[in-house]
């Protein structure tokens, strides 16, 4: 009977122990169930707010870039003026690549990129990518080369495209002298497509984390580009939506090479056209009319073009854009997706293509990267 009483008092505070414990630990993980609801709040709200004020961030920016490359091209500038202009612009380039890097990262949180997976040939897609990386490596002194390719691949050709301008992007921001080479080799029933380069190189220990968030290269860049380390990231992220792999081969001292293996496809006969870089003296005999509700934009685009020596005209409405294509022909029309009162370009167009037989050929302008829009 003793041993018994002793083990019945010895089992009662044990349980009320147990009892205790399991308690606090239901309170734990009720405040931990909690605090994750909050964060994932929190990080939808901040989501939403990038993706939906990405209009009226970039806006500004958009503006004073207008105006800083028509001021390089003024005529009248001496060598002081022309070198504060330009990192004036270098300045406003970077602000809008950081932007870019959080809404892409702000599209991939919210499951925004929906592929849309076609056949298509690399050629037109090598050659867009010369276009627009050549004046900055021009700029930098850096040879920028392009291996013609007859190969197609299988793949979403906007998001294999961001792809590449990250690759692109980080080689010549990272790249003091040399250059920096595009080309695609066929492995298989696949097709690799690389990105070499002759900058620093990457460290080994680097190499495991490298298309991580916020990771940057220990090795500043010789260009004063500042990242957020969210480029490769990104070019992960995407890599895996689409079912891609991503490779990096690095050497220090020597350069990297950066490279996304893709589903070959049969060749498909690319778009005959051909682009045209034109040096800086070039004069566009155009007449163009821009139709935006930002007057800034307004003036920029006309400071601009006019340098180009394009006849700009300008519209905030469609009434105005209405006087101006009575006022005589007109070769081009750029118009803002995002107008006034609820309104869009694409209904502007709309509303004067009934008016006009003859509207000529417009391109719908705009920061909006959302599904829906496209």
């Amino acid at each position: 009977k003793h041993a018994e009483q002793a083990l019945i008092e010895a089992n009662d505070p044990l349980e009320l122990r147990v009892e205790q414990r399991t308690a606090e630990l239901s309170e734990s993980l009720v405040a931990t169930a909690h605090a994750r609801r909050a964060a994932e709040t929190a990080n939808i709200s901040k989501t939403r707010f990038l993706a939906a004020a990405s209009h009226d961030l970039l806006q500004p920016l958009n503006a004073a870039r207008l105006f800083t490359s028509a001021l390089r091209q003024h005529p009248g500038l001496d060598a002081e003026a022309s070198q504060l202009a330009e990192r004036i612009d270098a300045s406003f380039r970077s602000a809008e690549d950081l932007l870019d890097a959080l809404l892409d990262t702000s599209r991939l949180d919210t499951g925004s990129y929906r592929p849309e997976v076609s056949g298509f040939a690399l050629a037109e897609l090598f050659e867009s990518l010369q276009a627009q990386f050549a004046v900055v490596a021009e700029q930098r002194g850096l040879k920028l080369r392009v291996a013609a390719t007859r190969l197609a691949v299988r793949s979403d050709p906007q998001l294999l495209r961001r792809v590449l301008q990250n690759f692109l992007s980080n080689a010549l921001r990272y790249t003091r002298q040399g250059g920096v080479l595009l080309g695609a080799r066929r492995v298989g029933d696949e097709v690799r497509i690389e990105v070499w380069d002759s900058g620093p190189g990457i460290a080994a220990e680097q190499r495991a984390r490298i298309f991580d968030e916020f990771q940057r290269l220990e090795q500043p860049s010789p260009w004063g580009e500042k990242g957020l380390g969210l480029g490769l990231s990104i070019c992960d992220r995407l890599a895996g939506i689409l079912g891609h792999r991503l490779d990096l081969h690095s050497r220090l001292g020597h350069g990297s090479c950066f490279a996304v293996t893709v589903p070959r496809n049969e060749p498909v006969a690319p778009r005959r056209h051909k682009i045209q870089l034109r040096g800086p003296d070039a004069r566009l005999p155009l007449t163009v009319l821009c139709l935006d509700n930002d007057e800034s934009i307004l003036d920029g685009m006309r400071a601009l073009l006019g340098r180009w020596g394009v006849d700009c005209r300008t519209a905030v409405d469609v009434a105005q854009a209405r006087i101006e294509l009575q006022r005589g022909p007109v070769d081009l029309i750029l118009a803002d997706y995002h107008l006034a009162d609820d309104t869009d370009g694409l209904q502007v167009l709309e509303q004067l293509r009934v008016e006009f037989a003859q509207l000529p050929p417009a391109a719908i302008i705009t920061a909006d990267g959302s599904v829906e829009l496209k």
